[in-house]
């Protein structure tokens, strides 16, 4: 494998982890093309069937942004060695991972997806995901596939999804304001971030010494620390059902952190920026420090940040004397509820793109473009670090994930938002009593989402 000497500084564009595919079109067909597909149309991709063969039409949603000249080319080979297949493609551009469990039961969604983890709970739970093990079994690369990702999607023995890529959560801070302010190190405790964050936040420059979501998902930030304090947000019980544990004492600990942040008003001024806005912040050197995942390392580069400001280190450790964080990352899963000829095409594809030499020749063509990322490949036979050069302090700290890294709270889908309630209710006022709010939070989520989720997870 060919390995770029490029240190990120071309970097072209980038997607985040979270939002894997994306929006809707429904109209125009056309032949293989080089052109991108546009981003209102339905193209349809033919071939000419051979004997062994009926003809399948294969149902994929696309976002445009990852509609370019070299995804054609990959197509284009993959539509040669299987021309029994079509490729039905469709844009979308919003939240896929949640438009599929909908479509699914409208009979409309894809044949595939290449969803978040996030979602992978609840389209095992429903059954819309199509076990992948005769697929595995057959398949002459699934032994380099590493076991312990496998594992995240594999219930009573049957795999459900096949992850593509993984994204740790880490911390990031802006390496010139901590030169300015005396900080040679990034800080390792709450302490420690709180008392950098007082010397680094500078309202004349309009710079905030710490920084998280508040205006959306806040759930999404706010669990590291709760994990950071020694508790957890929810309990998975051995039977597939789930207990709210909102009021655990670590919950509220991690509460009183943020309400301490945003009472000494070391946080964002404004508390409406959404998840976007804080990258576009954090780019310009407005925030000194916030919870960042590896494949945002594009986006800011991309918003015009120079990388050698651009600092990473493991989250710092909470009252539980831990650091703990989350990988997040993406996961093919095929439609149960497709005919068994598109699944087996959807394995076809899946299986292309992702063997190991178009999956090199993929990371390749990134690291010539400066495109790349220090993401994990879910591999045992190839690492990113096969494709690119990354800072000497970015390698302890990706190789350190593995030890306290975990996938996101069981349940998340659907007790996410009655977490993030509270945690707004908490940042915008700083009298608001964190045990009585996510005491609420807690008896509303049990009333409304609790007994229908441990209904649907609960195992026969």
């Amino acid at each position: 494998m060919k390995k770029s000497k490029q240190l990120l500084a071309l970097l072209s564009t980038g997607a985040i982890a979270l939002s894997m595919l994306a929006g809707c079109g429904n109209t125009g067909t056309t032949n293989e093309t080089k052109a991108p597909v546009p981003a209102t149309d339905s193209v349809v991709q033919t071939t000419n069937a051979p004997d062994d063969h009926a003809p399948v039409e294969l149902t994929m949603w696309v976002t445009s942004r990852n509609q370019d000249e070299f995804q054609q080319e990959r197509e284009d080979a993959f539509l040669e060695e299987h021309p029994w297949i079509t490729l039905n493609k469709v844009v979308k551009e919003g939240d896929p991972g949640n438009e599929f469990y909908q479509a699914v039961a409208a009979g409309t969604a894809p044949d595939f997806i290449n969803g978040s983890f996030t979602m992978m709970d609840k389209y095992i739970s429903a059954g819309i995901v199509a076990p992948l093990n005769e697929y595995m079994d057959a398949w002459d690369e699934a032994q380099y596939w590493d076991k312990a990702y496998l594992d995240m999607f594999t219930r009573d023995g049957q795999i459900y999804g096949l992850p593509c890529e993984v994204t740790p959560m880490l911390f990031g801070y802006n390496k010139a304001l901590f030169a300015e302010a005396g900080f040679e190190n990034p800080p390792k405790t709450w302490d420690e971030a709180f008392e950098m964050a007082k010397a680094l936040n500078n309202p004349d420059k309009q710079v905030a010494g710490y920084a998280t979501l508040a205006a959306e998902w806040t759930e999404w930030f706010f669990q590291y620390y709760v994990w950071q304090a020694g508790g957890d947000l929810t309990k998975e019980n051995e039977d597939g059902t789930a207990e709210l544990t909102f009021t655990d004492p670590a919950v509220i600990e991690a509460a009183k952190y943020y309400q301490k942040l945003s009472g000494e008003k070391l946080l964002q001024t404004d508390r409406t920026l959404k998840f976007t806005d804080l990258l576009e912040q954090f780019s310009q050197g407005k925030i000194a420090m916030m919870p960042f995942a590896t494949d945002w390392v594009m986006d800011v580069a991309n918003k015009g940040m120079d990388l050698d400001d651009l600092g990473l280190c493991v989250p710092p450790a909470g009252p539980s004397g831990k650091s703990a964080t989350a990988i997040a990352g993406s996961c093919y899963v095929i439609n149960a509820n497709s005919s068994k000829e598109k699944q087996d095409a959807a394995w076809e594809y899946i299986s292309f793109m992702y063997s190991k030499d178009e999956l090199s020749r993929t990371y390749e063509h990134k690291a010539s473009k400066g495109a790349i990322a220090p993401v994990t490949i879910p591999r045992t036979d190839m690492s990113i670090a096969d494709f690119t050069d990354f800072p000497e302090d970015w390698a302890p700290v990706l190789s350190s994930i593995g030890e306290i890294g975990r996938l996101e709270f069981y349940g998340k889908a659907d007790f996410g938002s009655y977490v993030d309630r509270a945690v707004q209710k908490v940042l915008a006022d700083p009298n608001a009593d964190p045990e009585k709010e996510f005491a609420d939070a807690q008896a509303l989520a049990e009333k409304e989402a609790l007994a229908s989720f441990n209904e649907a997870n609960k195992a026969s």
